[in-house]
Formats: structure tokens, C-alpha cells, sequence
């Protein structure tokens, strides 16, 4: 028996989804890159912090398998879930896009959001809110007017 025979009768039988993994990664680069810095951000502030996966698990009210699924960075991250872990670690992980618009980042408390009013706090005197959505002023709605 020859090396070609050989390699063939011990081929592994099963398909290969190598061509399927790359298609993902092609289809959903454009998210996995964000989900892989946020990972690395991650694991590098728990390293600095000491934590474990199961001590931040605790802090966010999961399991450590999840905590373990979003490190692995290929998690698609909810903003609500991000914000979580910014605060359990206390470090900024897309808050820096807050800063185009002037908005202070905390480094560690994040209790004086609460009073910016877009973000349900107080309503400053003389702010009309009746025409505002979340600080913006809606545009008119465009399109076809009724019959005449």
C-alpha cells in the first residue's frame, strides 16, 4: 500500500465545515471585530483587577458560562449588557463615542446620569419636552397628504 492509499482508507469521513466558519466570519466581520476589542478589553481589566469569571458573573447577575461566551469574543452584545460590564469593571468600553457629545464619563460612579433629564431625570426650567425625544427634535413626517 502506497502513502496515497494509506492517507485515503484513513481520511476522516466526516465534512468539514471550515467553508460554512468562513462564511460566517465573512458575513459578520463588520460586528466580530467590536466583539473581539470589547473581549480583549475585557480580559485584560479583569487581569488588571484580579476577577475571575465567576467573580464577575456574580457582579452581573449571570453564569459563568456566559460571562465565559462573552470573552470568547464572538458574543453580539446587547447595549444593555455592555453598559453592565463597564460598570462592573469600572472602565469605558464604547462610552467614548459619549464624548462627541459632550458628555462626561465617569471613570467609577455613574450615579449623576440619573439627573441628566434625557436620561428620565429632572426637567430644567423652561425645557420644553412636549417636542423633544430624547434631546432631539423629531422631524415632520414626510409623505403622501391625504385626498382632497
Amino acid at each position: 500500500m502506497n502513502t496515497v492509499d494509506f492517507l485515503k482508507a484513513h481520511e476522516h469521513k466526516s465534512e468539514s465545515d471550515f467553508i460554512a466558519q468562513a462564511q460566517y466570519l465573512k458575513d459578520n466581520w463588520a460586528w466580530l471585530q467590536y466583539s473581539y476589542a470589547i473581549a480583549i478589553t475585557l480580559r485584560r481589566r479583569m487581569k488588571e483587577l484580579g476577577i475571575t469569571q465567576k467573580d464577575l458573573a456574580q457582579q452581573l447577575g449571570c453564569t459563568q458560562q456566559h460571562v465565559s461566551v462573552l470573552l470568547g469574543g464572538k458574543a453580539n452584545m446587547t447595549l444593555e449588557t455592555i453598559a453592565k460590564l463597564e460598570q462592573a469593571l469600572h472602565c469605558v468600553l464604547i462610552g467614548n463615542s459619549l464624548q462627541g457629545f459632550h458628555y462626561p464619563i465617569p471613570n467609577e460612579d455613574t450615579s449623576d446620569r440619573l439627573n441628566d433629564p434625557f436620561i428620565g431625570g429632572q426637567v430644567p426650567d423652561g425645557v420644553k419636552t412636549g417636542k423633544m425625544v430624547d434631546g432631539y427634535k423629531p422631524r415632520k413626517k414626510k409623505g403622501p397628504q391625504g385626498s382632497k
